[in-house]
């Protein structure tokens, strides 16, 4: 969670922490598991440009539905999983349940919001927009497969705090460890990235950023199970979160 002096809209179309090459054609599949180089060790240039069109194809699909969370005196990022309003983020930026928020979609709007389930164990959060919308939001597709050590992933958020001349920051790396169901990875993190999403190479959520630092061991991401748990009731059963949307060919 990163604090911060100033309240500025939130985006700008520019991508920090990785450089874009030229487009290239489409020669990569979408499944990593067909496309071995997605969870392999890059052996050419052009494998490297493999991998980083791959991103170029997805990062139009998930960067719209990235939010900056403002609450109290500080801030972080979350991800929206549903076109009304809910959104993933980590147990310790939303903080407790009924925590009054600030949620500023890319375009700088500001909307009101809340927390409505948090478990401080795992550092999943659940929060909500709470304003009447006239139209759907953007959601991304999640999946709860766990990825595999050494697969390709990357990390989204507002590293640094909220900055729209810069907008969000993007970071690509690999799985590094799968510990406890926890995701690590070597994608580098800082403050304001709390609560931000971690995708797959196919654009699938698969965990959201929990543990940030200047270490690698402090990269670690909260898997899709744990967000699924704070849905059950007291009952004992389990009302489901809202179905992911079906990717765009």
């Amino acid at each position: 969670m990163m604090k911060t002096a100033s309240r500025k809209p939130c985006f700008s179309a520019i991508f920090c922490g990785t450089a874009l090459l030229a487009p290239l054609p489409q020669v990569l599949a979408q499944s990593s598991d067909s496309a071995g180089i997605l969870s392999t060790t890059p052996q050419s240039v052009e494998d490297l440009q493999r991998i980083e069109h791959q991103l170029q194809q997805v990062l139009p699909r998930v960067l719209p539905a990235l939010v900056c969370i403002e609450v109290n005196n500080g801030s972080g990022s979350g991800i929206l999983v549903s076109e009304k309003g809910l959104v993933f983020s980590a147990a310790h930026v939303v903080d407790k349940q009924g925590t009054v928020l600030k949620i500023i979609m890319p375009d700088g709007t500001r909307l009101p919001g809340k927390t409505t389930a948090q478990n401080s164990e795992s550092d999943a959060g659940l929060a909500e927009i709470t304003t009447v919308l006239n139209k759907g939001l953007p959601r991304v597709q999640r999946t709860e497969k766990l990825p595999r050590v050494g697969d390709w992933v990357f990390a989204l958020g507002h590293g640094g705090g909220l900055d729209q001349k810069r907008g969000p920051m993007v970071r690509l790396g690999r799985v590094v460890s799968l510990k406890n169901g926890v995701i690590q990875t070597d994608c580098k993190l800082i403050r304001g990235d709390s609560g931000g999403p971690l995708f797959n190479l196919n654009g699938e959520l698969i965990g959201i950023h929990s543990r940030v630092g200047s270490g690698l061991e402090d990269n670690l991401h909260v898997p899709m199970k744990d967000f699924d748990a704070l849905t059950e009731p007291p009952s004992g059963g389990k009302a489901p979160l809202p179905p992911s949307p079906e990717q765009d060919g």
